[in-house]
């Protein structure tokens, strides 16, 4: 390469790197301090796969199984099993998914990612450097980083990667259009699957375009190659990722996402889906005039609990009023601002003022089947949004469109209108660069896209009060629980929250059309625009994203620690029943079954997981929830956690406990699942147990009786097996207190398989013959191993297309360097 090539090509590039580098150095300061982020889910994460890392370092086995949450489960989306295939990776995982743990390295990937996306797009590099700061700086890529939503990052920023990988292919870029699908599918496609669906949708979209194109310009060969070559980089893709997919697959279907329960309720028949119930996985629907967020970032009054400070219009209300300034101050640091109808936000999503100006620009400015396919992203990301507050189109695509049922939170699908609203607006920029349109045109479509979205600014900034309610039906939960001044304080600080970011959006409005028409009317040059754009971007957006996250997200390492540091309770508890290999806990002294705190030191009842197993939600709903107290002996819930009088936290012993398995004198086949779950209610489960009709096969031959001599201990507990040693002089039927799930695990009786079966609802159990047995029950997930196989190869698949475009650019150099 040139000397001249080198200081044009890769030297600006090299500068850009530098710079976000340094940005994001300077954002995540704390970081380099040697501090940690403090989120509930971060702490959640960790609790819950405590026990398989815990495992992993005492035997170097790793396990697709925890016993420490919900009485038992697969930990396929908590982590925690090791892929054989994974090792292969190992190397790239380092190296790339360090930054799932490090925000520092996420804000890096993110700038780097879509910086490449503009890029792919035809984008002059010094308005993609602009433009990598406008999509990665957008507010909710960040406030996912403070709720350690760590897993959505990572996928947003590899999938990205994987449209670019796209846009390659259909470029004629074949090899590394492949390279880029296969390998960032690897990476990404399983951290979060949600994420990557959405991403998917928008690549659908795209693919539209292109047919579009060619089908116009008669390259039909050119789409059948493009077209078979990013489909055999996609199967290579998916298959590395074949493991976890099919894992996944059958095991979500048994979950809350798999469909409703199979409990026939009195309940609206239309909130019933083949997937998640509606009503459940609409709950966050952003709101239709909260769509204002994107203009205007404290529209709606920024999040559940805000830091308004001592100079807001709060703060000095309370003091006015006379509260003392210390208890106003504590008030104002978490305020309820927010006043939207979603149950709670973290906040807004926010994609610049002056991006949205650009963005309304692109509308005038930029042609072709490209505008359209984004436009039309655009679009459906906003309306899938909005959730329950659109439910035509979401009933619509929850029905028909495969697996959108299964996912819940359907406000996050905004990451695709917050790649192609700047994106589209970075489109107009190249039309101006590229000098596709001429100037009387690019003038007058400046002139209308400020006078448009400043304009809106403006009507909010002045008449904004006057027809805006400031209030939401959350406020009920409460505004009962205050004075009516107080209440009007908060729909007061509200409504000055708007006012004053509806002005700031005008400020950043013009500011960026005064650029932009500078720009187009020569009298900047494209890096000096491109980096006076940058500056611009970031003084709208970083101020923003510090409001949601900033340095007090962050704690020091030891702070961190103490969250998981052994409560006194616990600390007896592992004492007393250190010889016990399993038993189980309820706390009730946290949120139950939203918090997994609990897990990293007991295995609990309870948990966090939004993939909990469909028939235990059905156990909680139906008989936890109502502390039926049959149900939880049978979970051999030893211990209840409770506060004392004196508001010490102890542990109280359950007596009533049935212990790790027991023998039955009966069994009763019952012919639905509502019959099997109403029984729980009546049987005593320590003499009897119920159990479906299809199971009926198990009980065939069944004696009543009771034998005085039959006992079971559990010798052994890991959450990759489980032993038992069994005696009895009739042999019956053993109920176990470990959760039933239908794939994976296998029962032995001295070493040889037996069928295990299902009875109360969610427990195991086994026929077991007269005399001494040894009981094992081992999970070896199919899905795992056979997922596995293919894994390895769509692996090497991957690596030899690498290997074999290294060697052919090897080649090629040779050829042209013997030439000279």
């Amino acid at each position: 390469m040139k000397k001249s090539d080198f200081k044009k090509k890769i030297l600006p590039e090299l500068g850009m790197l530098v710079v976000f580098i340094i940005a994001a150095c300077i954002y995540c300061s704390p970081v380099l301090e040697g501090k940690q982020l403090m989120a509930g889910d971060s702490v959640s994460g960790i609790a819950a796969v405590q026990e398989s890392v815990n495992y992993t370092k005492t035997t170097g086995n790793s396990s697709w199984w925890t016993g420490s949450m919900f009485s038992g489960m697969p930990n396929y989306q908590i982590g925690g099993g090791k892929y054989m295939s994974a090792n292969l990776l190992k190397p790239f995982y380092k190296l790339f998914r360090w930054g799932h743990h490090n925000l520092l390295v996420i804000v890096i990937f993110y700038l780097i990612a879509f910086y490449i996306l503009l890029r792919a797009f035809g984008v002059q590099k010094w308005i993609s450097f602009a433009g990598a700061f406008a999509i990665a700086f957008s507010s909710y890529f960040f406030v996912i980083l403070a709720a350690a939503h760590h897993g959505k990052c990572t996928s947003i920023t590899w999938m990205t990667l994987v449209l670019v990988g796209f846009m390659l292919i259909y470029k004629k870029r074949y090899a590394w259009g492949a390279i880029f699908t296969m390998f960032f599918m690897a990476m990404g496609l399983m951290v979060h699957p949600q994420m990557s669906y959405y991403m998917f949708m928008l690549i659908g979209m795209l693919f539209f375009a292109e047919l579009y194109i060619h089908l116009k310009e008669k390259r039909y060969k050119d789409l059948l190659v493009a077209t078979g070559i990013f489909v055999l980089a996609l199967i290579v893709g998916f298959g590395t990722c074949s493991a976890g997919i099919f894992a996944n697959k059958e095991y979500a279907e048994q979950t809350m996402r798999g469909g409703h329960s199979e409990l026939v309720k009195e309940s609206d028949a239309t909130n019933k889906t083949k997937g998640l119930d509606l009503d459940y996985a609409t709950a966050w629907s952003y709101g239709i005039d909260e769509t204002m967020t994107f203009l205007i970032p404290n529209y709606m009054g920024a999040a559940s609990g805000y830091n308004v400070g001592k100079e807001s219009v709060l703060y000095a209300e309370l003091v006015n009023n006379g509260l003392p300034s210390n208890y106003a101050a504590d008030f104002c640091k978490s305020a309820p601002t927010y006043w939207g109808e979603q149950p709670f936000t973290s906040g807004p999503v926010y994609v610049g003022a002056i991006v949205c100006f650009l963005f309304v620009l692109s509308l005038f400015l930029v042609k072709g089947p490209y505008k359209w396919a984004l436009l039309a992203a655009t679009i459906f990301s906003v309306l899938l949004s909005w959730g329950h507050n659109f439910m035509p189109l979401t009933k619509l695509f929850f029905d028909y469109f495969p697996m959108y049922n299964k996912f819940r939170a359907v406000s996050s699908i905004l990451i695709v209108a917050e790649i192609t609203i700047p994106l589209l607006g970075f489109l107009a920029l190249k039309a101006i660069a590229d000098k596709s349109v001429d100037k009387k045109t690019i003038f007058r479509s400046i002139y209308i896209s400020a006078g448009i979205t400043a304009g809106i600014c403006l009507i909010f900034a002045v008449f904004g009060k006057l027809f805006l309610s400031f209030t939401s039906s959350h406020d009920a939960q409460f505004s009962s629980q205050l004075p009516e001044w107080a209440y009007n304080a908060i729909i007061a600080q509200r409504a000055s929250m708007m006012q004053a970011d509806a002005w700031r959006s005008f400020i950043f409005i013009l500011l960026g059309a005064g650029l932009v028409y500078l720009y187009a009317a020569e009298k900047l040059k494209t890096v000096w625009f491109g980096l006076a754009l940058a500056v611009l971007v970031l003084a709208d957006m970083w101020p923003v994203d510090k409001r949601f996250f900033n340095d007090s997200n962050f704690v020091s390492k030891r702070e961190k620690s103490n969250v998981f540091a052994m409560y006194p309770y616990e600390k007896a508890l592992l004492e007393v029943e250190k010889d016990n290999p399993s038993y189980r806990v309820l706390n009730l002294t946290t949120s139950t079954f939203n918090d997994a705190r609990t897990s990293y030191y007991l295995k609990s009842v309870g948990g966090y997981s939004a993939v909990k197993l469909r028939r235990y939600q059905d156990l909680i709903d139906e008989h936890l929830s109502k502390m039926n107290m049959n149900v939880y002996n049978m979970l051999n819930t030893k211990y209840f956690i409770v506060k004392s009088r004196d508001g010490n936290i102890t542990p109280q012993l359950n007596p009533e406990a049935l212990g790790n398995a027991w023998f039955v004198d009966s069994l009763i086949v019952v012919n639905t699942p509502n019959e099997e779950s109403d029984a729980l209610n009546v049987i005593d489960t320590r003499n009897t147990a119920v159990l479906d009709a299809q199971f009926k096969e198990f009980a065939e031959g069944f004696v009543p009786r009771h034998d005085s001599t039959a006992q079971i201990v559990m010798t052994k507990y890991t959450p990759e097996y489980v032993e038992y040693d069994a005696s009895s002089a009739l042999g019956g039927t053993a109920v176990f207190s470990e959760i039933y799930y239908p794939f994976g695990w296998n029962a032995y009786i001295d070493g040889q398989p037996t069928d295990h079966f299902r009875v109360n609802y969610v427990l195991r159990a086994l026929n077991i013959p007269a005399g001494n047995h040894h009981i094992r029950f081992e999970f070896r997930p199919d899905s795992i191993r056979y997922g596995d196989i293919l894994s390895i190869v769509c692996i090497c698949l991957m690596f030899a297309t690498m290997l074999g475009y290294a060697g052919y650019g090897i080649y090629k150099w040779r050829k042209k360097a013997v030439a000279k």
